[in-house]
């Protein structure tokens, strides 16, 4: 039965890329250089939304969304998958920061620069400050930008510090931040424990396609997304406002885990 599962999910999925692919290259050559990654970004949530299904994973809102569906933000998140860009993106049409390596890999990195996402290189600071202004230009077309403040997707043990600089962008343009918590609460029925975690967990030196070709082969994933209160840009430095978003998502976190 799970042959099945995986054979139908493999091959659904194979064509949900390749239409996502075609579509966002028809995106890219028709629309105006103003609206284009606007219009990448409607069009990778409209196919996260689909993709979300085909893997069988249901998403708990645990807020009401309308509410924030009317100006754009600077979201972040934890991060523990690469399932949890569907999620955000379902949710939150948005341009995804994401680091230069990603780029250089060629379906992953393909894949990001056809749903519009910003790659960074955190390690140069002169290159750092000039994807500094390309952040904030983004912001300022108000289009919602994702970003995963850890740097790096965890265990899922603790929310690791925050890294803070990229938060200048949204007190360039007085951009409020919203924080998300998501949290994976059950795989093919069971609780997501440390003896499962690693079927949805995607972290350290796990390999892509082995991880992903073990994620078709489950029938469900069920995940909380925690919408938190948003938090002012407005006369706060970049530590300030890095450390409020920290602290709101780790008691978050620690709330959920006692659940």
């Amino acid at each position: 039965m799970k042959i099945i599962t995986f054979l139908l999910k493999f091959i659904s999925l194979t064509c949900l890329i390749f239409i996502y692919m075609m579509v966002s290259c028809f995106v890219t050559i028709f629309s105006k250089r103003s609206s284009r990654r606007k219009n990448l970004c409607l069009n990778c949530s409209y196919f996260s939304k689909i993709g979300l299904k085909f893997l069988g994973i249901r998403v708990k809102k645990c807020a009401d969304i309308s509410q924030f569906q009317n100006k754009s933000y600077f979201i972040v998140s934890n991060h523990v998958s690469y399932i949890d860009i569907l999620v955000i993106s379902s949710f939150f049409p948005a341009s995804f920061i994401t680091s230069v390596e990603v780029a250089k890999d060629v379906f992953l990195g393909t894949l990001a620069m056809l749903g519009g996402s910003l790659f960074v290189e955190r390690r140069k600071k002169s290159r750092l400050i000039k994807d500094l202004e390309t952040v904030s230009d983004v912001l300022e077309s108000n289009l919602n930008v994702v970003l995963f403040p850890e740097g790096t997707s965890s265990d899922g043990e603790k929310i690791l510090p925050f890294k803070k600089t990229l938060f200048r962008a949204a007190i360039k343009h007085s951009v409020p931040v919203l924080p998300l918590y998501l949290r994976y609460v059950s795989v093919d029925g069971m609780p997501v424990s440390n003896n499962n975690r690693d079927l949805i967990y995607w972290y350290g030196d796990m390999k892509f396609f082995p991880h992903f070709m073990s994620l078709l082969k489950l029938n469900s994933i069920n995940a909380n997304l925690f919408i938190l209160p948003e938090i002012s840009s407005v006369s706060k430095s970049s530590h300030q406002l890095a450390s409020i978003a920290f602290q709101t998502i780790s008691n978050m976190h620690q709330s959920a885990t006692h659940m």
